[in-house]
């Protein structure tokens, strides 16, 4: 390898294995690093780098879908469901993108970054409270659910879920199943229109608003990913939108270490760590997209 091919590739690929790691470990794919970053700091359009971040995305949740399949913490129907709900907007959002002028789209993603943070900061203990991660030893006798924390008014299509993992634990979960299945319709839009992949909004929401045991979140939204995030990039790829060489290929090659490192590090660690990692990220970004759009931050950095 050249040095000048080195140095084409070394960013590349370590924003890969970084964003991989990272992305698998919260969920979310890494969408919603790649595209900022492809933006602010590789020059990139906005429209090519939501193009190229989606495929990315689809790369680095395959990725991690393999590697979380071994686990049994993948809620099998959900993500499913979620991924049909979300293909129908993930492949409509692309023509959408053709329409908005690159410092309103900066902008809009940044104030959406910027939400999901502040939703973050001020619940920073949802993820650790008790029936949200059952994690208890497995017995027929037991009963750990979470119903007592739907709202009234949300009772109804109710589903319980049961998932034990590879090491033992019993994750134990009710949920209203057609809510998130609407949800996961507007996040498909979402996604794609924004180049993120969707998870950096689902797995927050799945496990504050639906009551997911944090880790169970983590695999279905990767799940999902994989299956959804793949349509939205072959109707950007249509588009023109996507970079694929010299950013997907070696970008690529990154997340797919990345994925496989991060999906072994996830069970590890507490839920309220992964949120926090989620939260920092996302602030930090969401502030940066905002200033640039509105014209007060470089174009090159």
């Amino acid at each position: 390898m050249t040095m000048e091919l080195f140095w084409e590739a070394f960013p590349l690929v370590t924003l890969g294995l970084g964003t991989g790691i990272y992305g698998v470990l919260v969920g979310a794919g890494g969408g919603f690093i790649l595209a900022p970053v492809l933006i602010l700091f590789f020059d990139m359009d906005p429209r090519i780098a939501a193009g190229t971040s989606l495929a990315l995305v689809a790369v680095n949740s395959i990725s991690g879908f393999a590697a979380y399949r071994q686990t049994g913490l993948i809620d099998i129907r959900s993500g499913i469901l979620f991924a049909l709900a979300a293909i129908p907007g993930s492949i409509i959002a692309p023509l959408a993108l053709h329409m908005v002028a690159g410092s309103a789209f900066k902008v809009m993603f940044g104030l959406l970054l910027l939400v999901l943070a502040a939703q973050l900061a001020f619940k920073p203990d949802y993820a650790e409270k008790d029936g949200f991660d059952a994690k208890i030893k497995d017995s027929d006798d037991l009963n750990v659910d979470n119903a007592n924390a739907i709202p009234s008014w949300a009772y109804f299509s109710i589903k319980s879920r049961r998932l034990k993992s590879s090491t033992g634990k019993i994750y134990q979960y009710k949920f209203n199943e057609i809510l998130a299945i609407v949800f996961n319709f507007f996040l498909g839009f979402l996604s794609s229109f924004f180049g993120t992949g969707g998870g950096f909004l689902r797995t927050p929401i799945l496990v504050a608003l639906f009551k997911f045991p944090i880790h169970v979140a983590v695999a279905t939204s990767i799940f999902s990913l994989s299956i959804y995030a793949s349509f939205g990039a072959l109707s950007h790829a249509y588009m023109g939108n996507i970079q694929f060489y010299p950013t997907l290929l070696w970008s690529g090659a990154g997340l797919v270490l990345g994925g496989q490192i991060g999906a072994r590090l996830m069970e590890t660690l507490r839920g309220l760590i992964i949120m926090r990692l989620l939260l920092v990220v996302v602030l930090i970004l969401g502030i940066q997209l905002v200033i640039q759009g509105v014209g007060l931050w470089p174009e090159v950095l």
